[in-house]
């Protein structure tokens, strides 16, 4: 059985490396490995370290915010700044707290491509390329509304989302670990995260509609991290389609999923793909798993009528 997995980026690397057993080919629309995963690898658990055989780094990371005015008006101004509209949910921590985080490699991406067999990765095709007949079910990592448009889908929920950008430098003598939310409206950054040496500052929302000034940036970063600015390097930034996306029904999103799989023999993978806001790359092991038997039911009934 061949699979077609649409997708060089993490989530389909992921579901290469865990599909090893089977006939996989990763369709890849552009010239070489993307790589544009702009954010931090680090995980909340040790399951992709573990099914992928890399060792990631453990550590204690600090979470904490930045206050602003008092609880609700930083829950508000926070949600305000990085979706355009004021929430109450969103997930500032109300204290500092500690927890353990599992950081990847830098070249995590690299190392996953390279456990792909040699021509089972092609470039610069895409899902409107393959044959109809294509052998084997597909795993599609491509975003829901872009798969609706593709299959024609009728009725598409009204989907939102804001753009982003990530600001990226490193900080020499710096080895930590923190992810600061920053819900102040005169700051653009919404959140400031340290990873080892390297600093990301992530803008969303309104906060990333305007030019961004890397010197001034900093400068504000560094004062509120108490860092000296000449200790940081050359910044870099860097666009981000899908900073943030909103909920949709439940109901019709898993709707299209199972019509995507029954009609098209799809199966969607990935926080866009499956557009669930706050999904975690630590997830996909167990989607995966799930795709996987999902599949080999569908196989198993399909060559035994």
């Amino acid at each position: 059985m061949t699979i077609n997995i649409i997708g060089c980026g993490l989530a389909g690397l992921l579901a290469a490396n865990m599909l090893h057993r089977h006939s996989v080919i990763i369709h890849e629309a552009q010239p070489a490995l993307p790589n544009n995963h702009s954010a931090v690898l680090r995980f909340g658990t040790e399951k992709v370290s573990e099914v992928l055989g890399i060792p990631f780094r453990k550590v204690k990371m600090i979470k904490t915010y930045l206050p602003w005015r008092n609880r609700a008006a930083d829950c508000l101004a926070y949600s305000m700044k990085c979706t355009g509209i004021a929430r109450s949910d969103r997930s500032i921590a109300s204290d500092t707290f500690s927890a353990d985080r599992w950081i990847a490699p830098n070249d995590l991406v690299t190392q996953m491509a390279n456990r792909i067999a040699t021509g089972k990765i092609v470039f610069e095709s895409t899902l409107q390329k393959l044959p109809e007949d294509a052998v084997g079910p597909v795993i599609s990592t491509i975003p829901m509304p872009a798969l609706m448009k593709l299959l024609g889908y009728p009725n598409q929920p009204d989907f939102k989302w804001v753009a982003g950008k990530n600001l990226r430098c490193k900080i020499n003598c710096c080895d930590a670990f923190v992810s600061m939310y920053i819900p102040d409206p005169k700051f653009n950054f919404n959140r400031i995260s340290i990873t080892g040496d390297e600093l990301i500052a992530e803008y969303s929302g309104k906060g990333a509609e305007y030019p961004i000034d890397p010197k001034f940036e900093l400068s504000q970063i560094a004062d509120i991290l108490g860092i000296e600015r000449w200790l940081f390097g050359e910044p870099t930034v860097k666009d981000q389609t899908y900073a943030k996306i909103a909920p949709i029904d439940d109901g019709e999103r898993k709707k299209f999923l199972a019509f995507a799989t029954d009609a098209h023999n799809i199966y969607s993978l990935g926080r866009f793909a499956t557009w669930r806001p706050g999904l975690q790359l630590d997830s996909l092991v167990h989607d995966v798993r799930l795709i996987e038997r999902w599949i080999g039911d569908k196989y198993t009934i399909r060559h035994h009528r």
